[in-house]
């Protein structure tokens, strides 16, 4: 591991070194929650703020919740997509940008807008000190602090904080920025893997009564057409919130409207609850009824996305349990399905 050290008096005109730069998003305290937001000169103070993850994924930078992707009959489009740097990504969003690289990277076709945006981007992550009773990534076989996937990381101690490198852009900052940081001590890495304990310990808690354990795959592929469906879906109210914040969904529409200076492609997110999006011409469905959808979610999170890419496409972020109207909590519709019916008696 490759890690320097900055203290706090220094954190703050780091960051404002950054942001002359490059656009800075962070993770900032608001209206009792945690958001993403764009940074200036005004509110630089509040970078970093908050010690878990934000109310909205991190998806929405890159994979954009409405674009245009297309001009006609003039020709291709190009979005302007300029350097930015993003910090506080928790490590349930990092290895939701995962996901979505699969979807978007991957394969005989690369999204070019989406590849932009990656590609000029720097993530700057952060360890989750103060995680939510949702939080559920250690169930999902993950950690509550990053691991890969991020060019920094910073992990908040007791006078300053460790800055992980991952990446040869990572290096380049620090290297940019070498009088902000010092060498690392062997006492302030061991007060890393403390902190990091004693968060791990907090999530694996909220979660003790899970009496099930990854890789969710064969449980959700051997629930194929299970009357519990029924049951898990009797207070979904198809609003569609679960799949708007979730850092994996990736459903989305395209459609066409007139622009000021020719005809446009849109593409906006889309989810598999909602009635039309399974709509064929005619007016033909294959999936009429909310049960069959809703148990396409957890096919496609723990069984397609598998099938396909070989990792199960939820990262534990809580998220949607807490936007579900209809209290809904993922973790109780995976141990329904995993609980064995009780026999009756003769």
């Amino acid at each position: 591991m490759e890690a320097k050290y900055i203290e706090k008096k220094n954190i703050i005109p780091f960051f404002i070194a950054l942001s002359h730069r490059a656009e800075l998003y962070s993770s900032v305290v608001k209206d009792e929650g945690i958001y993403l937001e764009r940074l200036s000169g005004g509110n630089l103070e509040d970078v970093l703020t908050g010690g878990r993850r934000t109310v909205q994924p991190l998806k929405a930078l890159f994979f954009l919740p409405l674009s245009k992707v297309g001009e006609y009959p003039k020709g291709s489009w190009k979005p302007e997509v300029g350097e930015r740097i993003i910090v506080g990504a928790r490590a349930c969003d990092l290895e939701g940008l995962k996901v979505l690289d699969k979807v978007f990277l991957e394969g005989d076709f690369k999204d070019p807008f989406y590849e932009a945006r990656r590609g000029s981007t720097v993530i700057i992550s952060a360890d989750c000190t103060r995680p939510e009773e949702t939080c559920f990534c250690t169930a999902m076989g993950g950690k509550p602090y990053p691991e890969s996937g991020f060019d920094l990381n910073f992990s908040s101690l007791e006078g300053g904080m460790l800055v992980e490198i991952g990446s040869e852009r990572g290096r380049r900052l620090i290297k940019d920025h070498r009088g902000f940081f010092r060498e690392l001590t062997d006492e302030e890495l061991q007060e890393r893997k403390r902190k990091r304990e004693e968060v791990t310990r907090e999530v694996e808690g909220f979660n003790s009564e899970l009496g099930i354990k990854p890789p969710y795959h064969p449980l959700v592929k051997g629930s194929t057409g299970s009357p519990k469906w029924a049951k898990l879906a009797e207070r979904c109210v198809e609003c569609g919130a679960c799949l708007y914040i979730c850092p994996t969904c990736r459903c989305f529409l395209l459609y066409d409207q007139k622009g000021k200076r020719a005809n446009e492609r849109v593409m906006i997110w889309d989810g598999c609850y909602f009635p039309g999006y399974w709509r064929m011409a005619g007016g033909l469905t294959p999936k009429p009824r909310l049960t069959t959808r809703f148990e396409n979610r957890f096919n496609c999170k723990f069984d397609y996305f598998v099938e396909n890419y070989g990792v199960e496409a939820c990262t534990g972020c809580g998220r949607c349990i807490e936007a579900c109207m209809g209290k809904i909590d993922i973790r109780e519709c995976l141990q329904e399905l995993g609980s064995k019916p009780v026999k009756e008696k003769v």
